[in-house]
């Protein structure tokens, strides 16, 4: 029973003798199954396929491997040799524009440091004066209060003294003083106030005082056209990679 195709052993490259017949020498070539075999796979494997001898079909691969050579060296050679030094130059471009990036973003960033302390200075500023003001005004009203005090209480020793040793009339002065009083008591300043809120939530604030940031999906090759580079495999049978432009 003849083994399927897709379970048969594969030569490996560079191998001179026959997987199926150990020790036979590898001198021919099937035309229908185009792989080499020996002279007993005439009896078995390769029983009634034509086959032709090694030495009558080299003749006829040697051009393609020409010409493989020659489209490789003056074209695929020199193409990839092209995509190498813009890649060279993409990478300088990629790293000097996120430097510049990165230098932008510090100058915004610092920008707005020098702008919140200018900010925060102001506002301290302020609160100082408002505090000062508070001062004077606060300061003041003691002294209106300690000098009514005063006041009152000389009123006070000129009631007790009238009532002690003085006259109608000075008991008279006295009761029409206490009625009309000269003094009054100091009104109350009005003080200035402040109050400060933190955010607790900066971040959208931040973010949009920042500036806008744009990306794009990475990993996506930007295609400017499609070549074919040709290869060999394994087996020396030629094959065609697809690949697009970096």
């Amino acid at each position: 029973m003849a083994t399927p195709k897709s379970q048969m052993p594969l030569r490996i490259k560079g191998q001179t003798t026959c997987l199926h017949h150990k020790g036979r020498q590898l001198e021919f070539y099937c035309e229908k199954c185009q792989e080499l075999v020996c002279s007993k796979c005439f009896s078995s494997i390769h029983k009634a396929h034509p086959v032709s001898e090694l030495s009558e079909i080299t003749p006829q691969k040697e051009p393609d491997i020409k010409n493989f050579i020659d489209r490789t060296e003056k074209n695929d050679l020199v193409q990839i040799g092209k995509y190498i030094t813009a890649t060279d130059n993409l990478l300088k471009d990629n790293t000097s524009t996120f430097q510049k990036l990165s230098q932008k973003l510090k100058m915004q960033t610092d920008k707005l440091k020098q702008e919140l302390d200018m900010l925060t200075a102001q506002t301290l500023s302020l609160y100082h004066k408002m505090e000062e003001d508070n001062t004077k005004l606060i300061k003041k009203y003691k002294q209106d209060l300690e000098m009514y005090e005063k006041q009152l209480k000389q009123q006070l020793q000129a009631c007790k003294a009238a009532l002690q040793r003085g006259s109608h009339l000075q008991i008279y002065d006295t009761f029409c003083e206490i009625h009309s009083p000269i003094y009054s008591l100091p009104v109350k300043p009005v003080l200035g106030t402040a109050n400060f809120t933190p955010n607790e939530s900066p971040q959208d604030s931040l973010k949009k005082a920042l500036g806008k940031v744009i990306t794009s999906g990475q990993g996506q090759a930007l295609t400017d056209q499609d070549r074919s580079v040709s290869t060999s495999d394994d087996m020396g049978q030629p094959s065609t990679q697809q690949r697009s432009g970096a």
